[in-house]
C-alpha cells in the first residue's frame, strides 16, 4: 500500500539524474538506516525505446501514478504493472522499462 507523506527523514538534495534528464529520483534517509527513492520517468519515444536501471541491493519499485512494462533481469517477457502495483528486482541484477506517459515510482531499498 503506497504511503503519501514520509514523516522524521533527511533528503538527499542532489538528485539522480539519468537518459538526460528523462529520469530522476531522489533519496529519503530514514531514522533506522532504510532508504527509499522517489523517482519520475518520462516516456520513451524513438529517441530511447526503453530505459536499462541497475540494482544493487534488492529493490521493489511501487508504481504511484501511470503504467509501464517491465522485463527483469533473466525474464524472457514483459510484464505490465500500473499505479498500486509493485514488482521486486534482486540485488546485483537489473531491469528493462517501457512507458508511454509519466511514471512516478517509490523504490524500496531493501536490506
Amino acid at each position: 500500500m503506497s504511503v503519501a507523506e514520509f514523516t522524521n527523514v533527511s533528503v538527499v538534495s542532489k538528485a539522480n539524474v539519468s537518459y538526460d534528464g528523462r529520469c530522476s529520483s531522489h533519496t529519503l534517509l530514514f531514522e533506522d538506516g532504510s532508504k527509499k527513492m522517489l523517482g519520475v520517468v518520462s516516456p520513451n519515444d524513438e529517441t530511447v525505446n526503453e530505459y536499462h536501471f541497475a540494482t544493487h541491493t534488492s529493490e521493489r519499485m511501487e508504481i504511484i501514478s501511470g503504467e509501464c512494462e517491465v522485463k527483469i533481469e533473466g525474464e524472457e517477457t514483459f510484464n505490465k504493472y500500473r499505479a498500486g502495483q509493485s514488482f521486486m528486482v534482486a540485488g546485483d541484477s537489473g531491469f528493462e522499462l517501457r512507458t508511454n506517459q509519466i511514471l512516478q515510482y517509490i523504490c524500496h531499498l531493501e536490506r
